[in-house]
């Protein structure tokens, strides 16, 4: 074979679970991982033997402008590597310095962030109804009131038939009382009923009214509370931007970090100006979780995340925003124009065609499954609910203002009855 008795420099990058360094006190180093097993695979295969070497700036490769490249694509292009595992995404520009193998897989980029979990809302108990229902019903109550409180004096004024009563001594009363809506809307029971048609027509057009409006709120309620939905701040990259509340990152040295680093204006140049640089997703995933930031990266590294967390906790504390960023296929990479590639390519299809490669990457992630649901969703949850002070803690503040507002209207009547008199 071509590769009998060679030996291979390989760059690699720390990228569990495909490239992991232990670190020894005199400062050599072993290596372990998916692609160490490929690795392995290979040289058996090919009859040759290899040498691992850490990328010099901890960069997978970005190009600059004068065509020289950094990190591990840098390493090849500069004849420093005979190849580099990666696995790299396929762009056009680094294929102008680099060869590729065939795909080892394809993979797609996204949003990598904490699960958004159920938030308290002081408000929850208006959110039956939305601004305008609530703002249409104190248009027409206070509409109708006033309306009423008109018809009630012209009755006075005019006498209208029907609103004398032998047990008022003929005196003239009320064809409505603008309290009556209050009672009616709140389901509280009158004292008494209009006499008159025009009366019965407007306050049976408001029972009407209020029925509907009462049997809606509290069915809206009801399952506001025994099913809480989780709301989803971020499922693309303009709602990162809009959202406003959640600082993001971006993997140093990847394509993803080439894609934004290059853009001059538009939407990709914002999102490159927000964003941090981070050097490995995985190693972020505590501090992420605890910080509450979003990632730009792998799909696969996302899963691997999720399903490494609920293999030792049991719960689901990441999510993966609905937006594709971009796809690309992930390969290694060689030198320009090396005659190395075609042997591992050969092996690479397959091993890819017999699904090794596959299985590796579904043995990894076997967990993920419990958490590929929309938040509120995942197994155990949502089951039972039990309602805390600060879930109803809007309704309190309520009653505590009312409560307050009548004390001071108590206070208020009490110092105009000692200066004034008492009402006769």
């Amino acid at each position: 074979m071509a590769l009998t008795g060679s030996h291979l420099r390989v760059a690699a990058g720390l990228w569990v679970p495909f490239v992991m360094f232990e670190d020894h006190e005199d400062g050599t180093f072993t290596t372990t991982g998916l692609l160490i097993d490929l690795m392995d695979i290979f040289a058996s295969k090919l009859n040759f033997t290899y040498s691992v070497l850490k990328s010099v700036d901890g960069e997978w490769g970005r190009l600059h402008p004068n065509g020289s490249a950094t990190g591990m694509i840098g390493m090849c292009q500069r004849k420093e590597a005979d190849m580099a595992l990666g696995p790299f995404s396929i762009t056009y520009m680094r294929s102008q310095v680099i060869d590729y193998s065939v795909p080892l897989y394809i993979d797609s980029f996204g949003i990598f962030l904490p699960r958004p979990y159920r938030e308290r809302d002081l408000t929850g108990f208006v959110k039956p109804f939305g601004w305008e229902v609530w703002a249409t019903l104190l248009i027409l109550l206070s509409t109708s009131m006033g309306l009423g409180a008109i018809i009630n004096w012209l009755s006075v004024r005019w006498s209208l038939p029907g609103t004398r009563s032998l047990a008022q001594g003929g005196k003239t009363k009320p064809i409505f009382q603008p309290s009556w809506i209050l009672k009616t809307l709140l389901m509280e029971p009158l004292s008494a009923l209009p006499t008159s048609l025009t009366g019965r027509v407007f306050m049976g057009t408001w029972m009407v009214v209020s029925l509907i409006l009462s049997s809606a709120y509290q069915g809206i309620l009801t399952s506001l509370l025994a099913v809480p939905k989780v709301e989803v701040p971020v499922d693309s990259l303009q709602d990162l931007l809009d959202y406003g509340r959640m600082p993001w990152s971006v993997e140093y040295g990847t394509a993803l970090h080439q894609l934004f680093g290059d853009a001059k204006s538009g939407f990709y140049k914002k999102i490159h100006d927000g964003s941090f640089l981070v050097t490995s997703s995985f190693e972020e995933r505590e501090r992420m979780k605890r910080e509450r930031f979003a990632i730009l990266c792998d799909f696969f590294s996302m899963k691997l995340i999720m399903s490494d967390d609920y293999g030792r906790t049991g719960e689901c504390s990441y999510y993966i925003a609905k937006e594709v960023i971009w796809s690309a296929s992930m390969a290694f990479v060689f030198q320009k124009d090396s005659a190395v590639a075609k042997h591992f390519n050969r092996w690479i299809v397959m091993m890819r065609e017999s699904g090794l490669v596959d299985r590796y990457l579904q043995e990894a992630t076997t967990n993920v499954t419990a958490c590929m649901v929309p938040p509120g969703e995942e197994a155990g949850k949502g089951s039972s609910l039990v309602l805390s002070f600060l879930d109803l803690g809007g309704v309190f503040l309520f009653m505590f203002g009312g409560a307050a507002l009548g004390i001071v209207l108590f206070v208020a009547e009490k110092i105009s009855e000692k200066f004034h008199g008492s009402p006769k």
